[in-house]
């Protein structure tokens, strides 16, 4: 059992006990939805408990900068299939028909090897892969995408960090 001093005690999740769960917490980037954090990284390093705070502290402001690439991920699956336009005639209305579900926190496994956070939701324009905004540790969303299980677009796609957008500094 381990205790993070923002999430409160962790327990192993049943079906991947490697993963450490707290209970829900509210969380100011979608105006206080309460999600469970579900930790893969070594729940006691100081860059995960770093990386915490930091997307904690992401309110409603960091939510609408988030828009624009959100609304890009629904027009891009729009284009990519036969889903009926939903009623999202700006980027700011995509919020609308986003659900949180969770938060993972986990190491990537290569290059940097930096913490990473990934909000995990369900949307209405992708209703079997779901949505993910993933945050450099914490602070700096990197990657707007279906939950593919990549954390970079460089690492979905075999690239290298520097033509990966979102990994450019």
């Amino acid at each position: 059992m381990f205790v993070i001093p923002l999430l409160g005690e962790l327990k192993p999740r049943r079906d991947i006990p490697e993963w450490q769960v707290s209970q829900p917490i509210p969380v100011s980037f979608f105006a206080g939805t309460a999600l469970e954090f579900i930790i893969e990284a070594d729940a006691d390093s100081p860059d995960v408990h770093a990386a915490i705070e930091r997307v904690l502290s992401l309110g409603e402001a960091d939510r609408l900068d988030a828009s624009t690439p959100v609304f890009e991920n629904y027009r891009a699956f729009l284009e990519a299939s036969d889903l009926e336009p939903l009623d999202i005639a700006t980027p700011t209305k995509v919020w609308q028909y986003v659900t949180p579900t969770a938060i993972h926190v986990k190491r990537r496994h290569r290059r940097d090897r930096d913490i990473y956070v990934a909000l995990m939701c369900e949307c209405e324009w992708e209703p079997e892969h779901g949505l993910q905004l993933v945050f450099r540790g914490g602070k700096r969303l990197v990657r707007v995408s279906d939950q593919d299980g990549h954390l970079t677009r460089a690492d979905a796609y075999n690239l290298p960090d520097d033509q990966d957008p979102g990994m450019r500094t």
